[in-house]
């Protein structure tokens, strides 16, 4: 009963970023000395910002629907003018109790990845590939009967592939991807003195809409 409920909890939850300068020695000896030209060291093609911070705003909204608070977020940070830097964190937790029973949930991952655009400026298409990481744990109480409550906590590694759109109207940025990820989960239950240790593995399509913020 524990590796079905441990699997069905995991299943669930986890599947629920040119400037031209005059040359500075073309002038003759009669014509006044042009000034160098001073680079910006922080200066990106295309006026591309350094950082966009972004919500999934459709994810939050579907679990916000069943009263499960959750964070969803995507950070990008500036490596060129086709390439950036991707981290999305998310944080899900949820209570839910009746007269004589609690359940705790929670579920923390970090996506870490590459995106590349085929376009300059950070804008319209491209691909991704993310490194992923996932905790989640839950806790169960009887208040009847304390020989029924467990404890279950799981960690799980894996990866995805990403095709998507971004598309940066000022300091407004907008995207979707999908993709398909692969991931990897080592579970650990304890019910009274009872330990059972289990794998299991998930994979399936991941569609993601972020708004966001650029800077």
């Amino acid at each position: 009963m524990m590796k079905k409920f441990i699997a069905a909890c995991l299943f669930g939850i986890t599947f629920a970023s040119a400037q031209v300068v005059d040359d500075p020695y073309a002038y003759t000896s009669g014509a006044q000395e042009k000034e160098t030209p001073v680079m910006d060291i922080n200066h990106t093609e295309n006026d591309e910002p350094m950082f966009a911070v972004s919500i999934h705003p459709i994810s939050m909204l579907i679990l916000s629907l069943f009263d499960i608070p959750s964070i969803y977020l995507t950070i990008e940070g500036n490596l060129g003018s086709h390439m950036s830097l991707i981290t999305r964190p998310s944080y899900i937790w949820a209570e839910f109790s009746d007269s004589d029973e609690d359940l705790d949930i929670y579920l923390f991952g970090i996506s870490e990845g590459l995106r590349f655009y085929f376009d300059e400026g950070h804008r319209g298409l491209y691909l991704a590939g993310h490194f992923n990481y996932a905790r989640v744990g839950l806790e169960y109480t009887y208040d009847y009967d304390h020989d029924e409550d467990y404890e279950a906590h799981a960690n799980g590694f894996g990866f995805g592939i990403y095709i998507g759109h971004k598309i940066r109207v000022g300091h407004f940025t907008s995207s979707w991807d999908i993709g398909y990820s692969y991931m990897k989960y080592s579970a650990s239950g304890k019910e009274k003195d009872d330990v059972e240790d289990v794998s299991t593995v998930g994979s399936g399509y991941d569609i993601n809409y972020t708004i966001g913020f650029a800077f």
